[in-house]
């Protein structure tokens, strides 16, 4: 059970909780029961997406035993294609079935989100689409990470949509796309003699690491204007602490643009990126406590 576990990639699942979580608490009568539905079904997506992530990575030659991504299982042997194959698909139907639940409770503009949701999640490395391996990797992130969960979690709690939640979704859906984006720099090596396009693959290294760079500062213009602006309480700005692991990423990839670091010398760059996120989740949380 372990391995199974193990291949479902828990440790990203922060990358749905957090887009969940803020969407639901802007919601002004919070229902707890339709908070957890939602959070079990974006999980039960991510974890699908997760599954075929890996599937057609090993299928198609970009998870090797000298690359540094995936879950490692199908690398190794320790599990097999159809068990692989098997998790996501029992992953999607499950998540199918409850966002029913949830369009049942809430309203049918919820299909949409779900249909756009699991299309886009399956493209992700999916046949016939492998939209990651085309260089969409990023903005598939940012829609399904960013306006898609936030958006979808605010209209099962309110049965509306609204500006703030989008204006919110921006931030994570930011901080999300940086673990990839670190995650396709230093693994540009490997991508490249794989055959697939990845953004540093096409703009360079050098390019991706200041586009980075760029991307953090864009995600504290957001946070300090949903301050300013009262939809997040100062306390929001206590994000500013996980500027100091950015930073350290950043030094990093920009060692190994210029050749100065190999990829495996800086292989903790994308867990680094998501300890920043998870930083990022909790002071967003307080900041709209109260």
């Amino acid at each position: 059970m372990l391995k199974y576990l193990i291949a479902l990639r828990p440790f990203s699942f922060v990358a749905s909780a957090f887009p969940v979580t803020v969407g639901a608490m802007l919601a002004e009568d919070f229902s707890l029961t339709r908070y957890i539905l939602s959070l079990i079904a974006a999980v039960l997506l991510h974890a699908g997406v997760n599954t075929t992530n890996d599937y057609f990575d090993y299928k198609s030659g970009v998870d090797t035993k000298e690359s540094l991504g995936s879950s490692g299982l199908l690398v190794s042997g320790k599990i097999t294609l159809k068990e692989e194959l098997f998790l996501s698909v029992l992953c999607y139907i499950a998540s199918v079935v409850l966002g029913i639940f949830l369009i049942k409770m809430s309203g049918l503009a919820l299909l949409w989100i779900g249909l756009v949701g699991l299309v886009l999640g399956y493209a992700y490395t999916g046949h016939p689409f492998y939209l990651k391996y085309r260089a969409l990797g990023m903005f598939l992130v940012f829609i399904l990470m960013g306006p898609l969960m936030v958006l979808g979690a605010y209209y099962v709690q309110t049965g509306r949509f609204s500006v703030e939640a989008l204006f919110v979704s921006v931030p994570i859906g930011i901080a999300t796309d940086l673990i990839l984006l670190a995650n396709e720099i230093r693994d540009s090596e490997y991508d490249r003699k794989s055959g697939i396009k990845t953004l540093p693959i096409l703009i360079g290294d050098l390019a991706s690491s200041y586009l980075y760079a760029v991307l953090v500062g864009l995600i504290y213009v957001f946070v300090f204007y949903l301050v300013v602006t009262g939809v997040l309480k100062s306390i929001a700005l206590v994000s500013l602490v996980a500027f100091f692991l950015y930073a350290g990423v950043m030094r990093q990839l920009f060692q190994k643009s210029t050749g100065k670091k190999s990829a495996r010398e800086i292989a903790a760059v994308d867990k680094m990126s998501a300890l920043a996120e998870m930083i990022l989740f909790v002071s967003m949380i307080l900041g709209l406590m109260g």
